[in-house]
């Protein structure tokens, strides 16, 4: 009876870790959009990016920022990332890729959601960040706790690292 509750014990707490790691593992797959194709049913619909996914597959939005891990879409306020290693190819609305989507701030929340713009605000006591939205007119304060990843400049950035050297200089 023991060996037995000691096996099932093993099995649940491999499973529980399993469980745990693939909740805090970042994925960027493209989750299905809403619904939702038009807005307006009379009017024409808005030009669109298309990106051609590498099993086939096409997702039209705009494409609002790139970094290396990922490449963020926005269609009817849903935004959505896609993994750069998914990316066959880009069509772009206007013929060629924007200036600057590359060189864009992107805050990863734990939760999945990304901000993109411009962080003017890299504060460490109390730990947290400001980003400007670079498509919207809103501006964004986030925890650092609640951050799972951060590009600066288009760049992963080390957040913690640089929490760390500031608690190190304080002690």
């Amino acid at each position: 009876m023991t060996g037995i509750r000691v096996t099932l014990f093993a099995v649940v707490l491999a499973v529980g870790c399993l469980v745990a790691s693939s909740v805090t593992a970042q994925d960027f797959s493209f989750e299905p959009w809403s619904d939702v194709t038009k807005v307006c049913p009379s009017c024409e619909p808005p030009p669109a990016d298309e990106i051609e996914l590498t099993n086939g597959n096409t997702v039209q939005g705009t494409i609002r920022a790139i970094n290396p891990e990922f490449y963020t879409l926005e269609r009817f306020g849903e935004v959505r990332t896609v993994p750069a290693r998914d990316v066959a190819n880009v069509e772009w609305k206007r013929g060629s890729q924007p200036r600057g989507l590359d060189n864009l701030d992107q805050i990863v929340l734990k939760n999945g959601h990304v901000l993109t713009g411009s962080i003017t605000v890299d504060n460490d006591r109390p730990p947290y960040f400001e980003i400007e939205s670079s498509y919207m007119d809103q501006s964004y304060t986030v925890f650092k706790s609640q951050i799972e990843m951060v590009f600066k400049g288009g760049e992963e950035y080390d957040f913690r690292a640089a929490m760390e050297e500031v608690q190190d200089t304080r002690e």
